[in-house]
């Protein structure tokens, strides 16, 4: 839509300054001359864009133009409020003083009809101080060094080069190139220990590949499981309504993806007696031995 394109122009003048006719053209799949009727168009709207010609120069917006808020429609603002929400609960800005602002901006003062705390209970200060000192080294482009456990339990000592902080799964992620293993790797937050930021910085890096990596989706299985009754609080907090199939008998059977590895028999077994798995059945045999594993230990001290 014509609409949506004047808005995103004005955001790519804002943010990169000056640009050619041409280059707006390409982004946006449209002609130059289109382009021109557009800056016509936002000049006539009281936008402070204008067009220079020769060497050097393009379309620019005035420097300093501050985007007026009536270009944002009333669920936009609020999408916005609720997005700096979200990274308030990071820690990653301070927010408070920009949702003042902004909350006086779009007149809405009622910013805190929601609350939103990424931190795990009786953890708060020590997961904010975390992702605090994570943030400092991506953003500075410094190297991190951690003590970590894989998912076969096994601490080992990291030197990476981080990227992004990624939030999934009710839980958060480090995506950061391993020096020791030359390539990206996800790191689990809550299993990083002893972080520190290293004074050695890093160029900018090659584009990180998706999150969902192979690393994160090798040897997925499907399973079906069975879940008691008793157990419903617990289904409804791990999976979606679309993977849930109640029972006459007030059970619950759920079919789910995961990847198979030690870290998929532990979480069944933190059930209990609460749920049997119906497929697959070389699953059902590895909780067998997990279950005798345990029982064995219990029984040696005795």
């Amino acid at each position: 839509m014509a609409s949506d394109r004047l808005f995103q122009i004005i955001y790519t003048l804002l943010a990169k300054g000056t640009v050619t006719a041409t280059e707006l053209a390409k982004q946006f799949e449209v002609s130059t001359r289109t382009i021109y009727r557009d800056v016509e168009s936002l000049s006539a709207a009281g936008i402070p864009v204008y067009a220079t010609q020769g060497k050097g120069g393009g379309i620019s917006i005035l420097e300093n133009y501050v985007l007026q808020k009536s270009l944002l429609t009333d669920a936009e603002q609020q999408q916005i409020l609720f997005a700096i929400k979200g990274l308030a609960a990071t820690s990653i800005i301070d927010t408070e003083k920009l949702l003042e602002k902004l909350g006086a901006l779009f007149k809405n003062q009622n910013a805190d009809w929601i609350a939103i705390d990424y931190t795990r209970w009786g953890n708060g200060q020590q997961d904010r101080r975390k992702l605090e000192l994570l943030k400092t080294g991506i953003l500075g482009r410094r190297c991190l060094t951690f003590s970590y456990f894989n998912s076969e339990g096994v601490c080992g000592e990291r030197k990476v080069q981080p990227t992004k902080l990624i939030y999934k799964s009710k839980a958060w992620y480090l995506q950061a190139f391993c020096l020791d293993k030359q390539g990206y790797r996800l790191f689990k937050v809550n299993r990083i220990q002893n972080p520190a930021v290293s004074m050695e910085r890093f160029d900018q890096l090659p584009q990180p590949p998706q999150a969902s990596s192979e690393a994160v989706t090798k040897n997925i299985v499907e399973l079906i499981l069975r879940f008691s009754s008793s157990a419903a609080y617990r289904v409804y907090d791990e999976f979606d309504d679309s993977c849930i199939e109640k029972q006459p008998d007030g059970s619950f059977i759920v079919s789910v993806e995961f990847p198979f590895d030690s870290w998929v028999c532990g979480w069944l077994l933190s059930f209990g007696a609460s749920v049997e798995v119906l497929e697959p059945t070389y699953l059902r045999k590895a909780l067998v031995d997990k279950a005798n594993e345990i029982i064995s230990r219990y029984e040696e001290n005795r």
